[in-house]
């Protein structure tokens, strides 16, 4: 299966998922610090959110897959979910939040990294499989969220990038007049 089609099945499931148990869900058209998808209880003034990284992995029979989250991506408002298709016409959804990333090993390259193999994933990801007390542990991520800290964020990283971008720009035309 093509790995894009195979993440958009993830995220689209995913989205279905959260908006059948109540959430609000909204697919930014930017990609900062692994945002996916986002994640409300209610639009308000003030409105509070959780940041979804969406995987999708496929774990056919003798191979192994592997996941990498950055750790600058992850903090108490960021969730990862994990679509894995079995190959078999099984799927299943799993959740983690930050405290079980932080349980992952950690690479060279400063990411978390779980391992998967066909053989041990239904037993290795068991208390992480999506469900309605998984849905219950998001509002409560939601509730809590500090909303200044997922705001610098996702808004700070995009302002950094645009002004690198801008003064990148600025360089090349104060150059070009040299």
């Amino acid at each position: 299966m093509d790995t894009s089609v195979l993440e958009n099945t993830a995220e689209s499931k995913i989205a279905h998922e959260l908006q059948k148990n109540g959430l609000l869900v909204a697919k930014p058209y930017f990609d900062q610090n692994g945002t996916d998808l986002l994640a409300f209880m209610n639009m308000s003034d003030g409105v509070k959110f959780c940041r979804i990284q969406s995987k999708g992995r496929s774990v056919p029979k003798g191979k192994s897959n592997n996941i990498h989250i950055p750790q600058n991506y992850v903090s108490h408002g960021f969730i990862v979910f994990l679509y894995l298709d079995f190959g078999d016409s099984t799927d299943e959804l799993y959740m983690f939040l930050s405290s079980d990333l932080e349980t992952w090993k950690i690479n060279k390259k400063n990411e978390y990294v779980l391992s998967l193999t066909n053989s041990n994933v239904r037993s290795k990801l068991e208390k992480y499989v999506f469900n309605s007390s998984k849905v219950t542990l998001i509002k409560t991520i939601i509730e809590n969220a500090e909303t200044n800290g997922e705001f610098n964020k996702l808004i700070y990283a995009q302002i950094t990038e645009t002004f690198s971008s801008f003064t990148e720009s600025c360089s090349v035309v104060v150059d070009s007049n040299t």
